[in-house]
């Protein structure tokens, strides 16, 4: 498996990965923000497809904050439900983690409401702050 940058024709399929994990809407949504990446903003999320075979199993994003630039945001973590708990959500998160690791005194933010264990067990994140018992707001520092 290999983890490479999205390209312009993988959108549909990253967008239809969403779907799969959650609905339509997000699908719908999910397409217009991984469009983002090839747009004109100054601050263009970057986003990271695991692919093996020609077959895309999942995509990450991360993107730098407008208000910080130390602070990087991870969102968009999604695997094939029939390829989760392979570790590629693994190996999503640690490429990210490794872009941003070449910034100086970065760090990294999640909302996640499925798995902070997750996180904190294999990544060392820490839950910063809890929001309507439904998410958890996560940070690791990279130093």
């Amino acid at each position: 498996m290999k983890i490479r940058p999205l390209q312009k024709k993988d959108i549909k399929i990253c967008s239809e990965i969403v779907g799969k994990n959650y609905n339509n809407k997000y699908q719908r949504l999910s397409a217009l923000e991984l469009r983002d990446m090839f747009g004109t903003s100054q601050f263009k999320p970057l986003y990271y497809v695991a692919e093996e075979k020609g077959k895309i199993l999942g995509f990450a994003g991360v993107m730098q904050s407008p208000m910080d630039y130390s602070v990087w945001h991870i969102f968009w973590v999604n695997v094939l439900p029939t390829e989760q708990k392979k570790g590629i959500g693994k190996k999503l998160v640690s490429k990210v983690i490794e872009v941003v690791k070449k910034k100086k005194d970065a760090h990294l933010i999640l909302l996640t409401a499925l798995i902070p264990e997750y996180y904190k067990q294999h990544f060392s994140f820490k839950t910063i702050d809890k929001i309507d018992d439904s998410y958890d707001l996560m940070s690791l520092a990279i130093k």
